[in-house]
């Protein structure tokens, strides 16, 4: 008996060793405040937050209908726009893969709602990072947008509803292309830089990757309960599910093989935002719980994982290989690279 209870309590101590190990935080570099750039505070009047994602730039919409952009490095705001550029709060803010411009989608509540106009008038701008402008692309009658994607140069932008349907704009050639696909909520998103393909996940449990010029279904990725969050690494070869369990898979978009699933001990993991690393070989995943982790994406396995203070909303890799994370006060913070 007393040989059984030194090897509990052996047992227990190694478990937490382990967990300590998983939960230690790398080193902060530093932090900086979007809303009102005082180091190591955090606002309350932050709606959304986005990163590029090179972790170049940090972009925020507040309360007040104000969008800003931030050179992180420089820790300063390089650009604003007030509310008066916007017919409604900002709901949505995406980089364009190479960072120079911001797709900025919401609701245009200048329009007055009456009984015959029951649904939403969503507007989408492309905002210009070098010279600040901003132009209204496109304007859209129709369900609550859901999940909106830009192409690399912010010509054609994806967008998802709440009844399904996704629509892709393109403003070079002023067309418009519906795609019926899913069944129910589109969850979230990915268009790939040329515009070409796209990864959509929704509610009716499947995550699908399909071609944009026809509409046809490439694969099919069915999960057990609503497929909640997509990413895809910048070859569009592959890609990430998760669904609002425990079920988080890495896939080939090409052959639609399973990769790995992430493997985890957790029943429930919640994911504010999904992300690889411009080489491929990292997975950055962060949590409205606050917590950050990153992940092979070969086999599955946890490289690091660790817990901040507030709820983080993205994650990106920056060139020196450094973790930037955003939380949903504004607070971003820099995590020295120790993995």
């Amino acid at each position: 008996m007393k040989s059984l209870m030194t090897s509990i309590r052996i047992a227990v101590l190694l478990l937490s060793i382990l967990l300590a190990a998983c939960d230690a935080r790398p080193q902060l570099d530093y932090s900086l405040s979007l809303s009102d750039a005082t180091e190591g505070e955090a606002g309350a009047s932050v709606v959304t937050a986005e990163l590029s994602a090179d972790g170049t730039f940090a972009a925020v919409a507040t309360i007040d209908g104000a969008v800003s952009v931030w050179d992180i490095a420089q820790r300063k705001e390089i650009q604003s726009w007030p509310k008066e550029e916007f017919g409604g709060g900002a709901q949505f803010l995406r980089f364009t893969a190479s960072g120079q411009k911001l797709l900025l989608a919401g609701v245009d509540h200048s329009v007055e709602e009456s009984s015959d106009r029951p649904s939403d008038i969503n507007y989408f701008m492309i905002l210009d990072i070098a010279d600040s402008s901003a132009k209204r692309i496109w304007t859209i009658e129709g369900k609550r947008l859901t999940a909106v994607s830009p192409s690399e140069d912010g010509s054609k932008i994806l967008a998802g509803f709440s009844n399904g349907l996704m629509v892709l704009f393109d403003s070079t050639t002023l067309t418009r292309q519906d795609y019926s696909l899913h069944t129910d909520k589109i969850t979230d998103l990915e268009l790939s830089p040329d515009g070409k393909f796209a990864l959509s996940g929704s509610v009716d449990t499947t995550a699908v990757y399909w071609e944009a010029a026809t509409g046809d279904i490439l694969q099919t990725f069915t999960h057990k309960n609503r497929a909640s969050k997509v990413a895809v690494a910048d070859s569009f070869s592959v890609g990430f599910t998760s669904d609002t369990l425990d079920n988080q898979h890495l896939w080939n978009l090409n052959s639609g093989k399973l990769t790995a699933p992430l493997k985890h001990q957790q029943r429930w993991m919640s994911i504010s935002a999904a992300r690889f690393s411009a080489n491929e070989k990292r997975l950055l995943i962060a949590s409205p719980s606050g917590a950050i982790s990153i992940w092979n994406p070969i086999n599955g396995e946890n490289i690091a994982q660790w817990n901040t203070d507030f709820p983080v909303v993205d994650v990106a890799e920056n060139k020196s290989g450094d973790l930037v994370s955003v939380g949903s006060t504004g607070l971003v913070e820099i995590w020295k690279r120790q993995w």
